[in-house]
């Protein structure tokens, strides 16, 4: 069973219980494996892989709360793609709330994750079941996902409209986005394009505003 595990959970009470089901397992940690940042579990693993004793398994929540101390790495998916950046064999075990089929799709496919596990009801057998099975090779992939009607249109967004969403991320205005895309002559590039865009987007993800937009982008590891 793994030895070193490293936990990004920024929930005190779920940190309790991640760590009662790894006990059961024979999985302790110690202190330290619990961070509540993604800046902090970056570094734990990158001091691990310096001293050569590297983490295991990282499990990690995809959501983390702003709060004073400003980020670097603000979101789980931005922390798996870090990490995967300095030790691409870590295996990864998502642990959220976000229960959309294209959200664990686009981490599997895109991040390389090796399992997936709902908060909720059930999380608890579903979780050991996770880690069991990613320590024995496997996959673990959820079957209580929800479809909804924007499955799959990630693929056919148009270049453009991947400009206008990670610039919008960025925190750029529509009013900026419509100068940059016509100072760079990418069409359609007037302020009504760029709205109707992200209106669109809006009603294909079925989220009501920018902020819910962006963050369903960034939980699918998009942007």
């Amino acid at each position: 069973m793994f030895k070193k595990v490293l936990i990004a959970e920024d929930e005190d009470f779920m940190n309790d219980s991640l760590g009662a089901a790894l006990e059961a397992l024979g999985i302790v940690l110690e202190k330290r494996d619990y961070v509540s940042y993604c800046d902090d579990a970056f570094s734990r693993v990158k001091k691990a892989v310096r001293d050569g004793n590297p983490y295991e398994l990282l499990i990690t929540d995809l959501s983390f709360k702003e709060d004073f101390r400003k980020q670097e790495i603000p979101s789980g998916s931005e922390l798996i793609r870090a990490v995967k950046g300095i030790q691409p064999d870590i295996k990864v075990l998502v642990f959220s709330v976000n229960d959309l089929k294209t959200t664990a799709d686009s981490l599997f496919s895109g991040l390389g994750i090796n399992g997936y596990v709902t908060k909720g009801r059930g999380a608890k057998v579903h979780f050991r079941s996770a880690i069991n099975a990613i320590y024995q090779g496997k996959r673990f992939y959820p079957q209580n996902l929800q479809r909804t009607k924007g499955d799959g249109i990630i693929y056919e967004l148009t270049s453009t409209e991947m400009i206008i969403i990670n610039l919008i991320a960025e925190g750029r205005s529509q009013k900026w986005v419509a100068d940059y895309l016509r100072e760079h002559n990418i069409m359609p590039y007037s302020l009504s394009s760029v709205e109707k865009s992200l209106s669109r987007l809006k009603t294909v993800f079925d989220v009501s505003t920018l902020a819910q937009l962006i963050c369903h982008f960034k939980d699918r590891g998009i942007i």
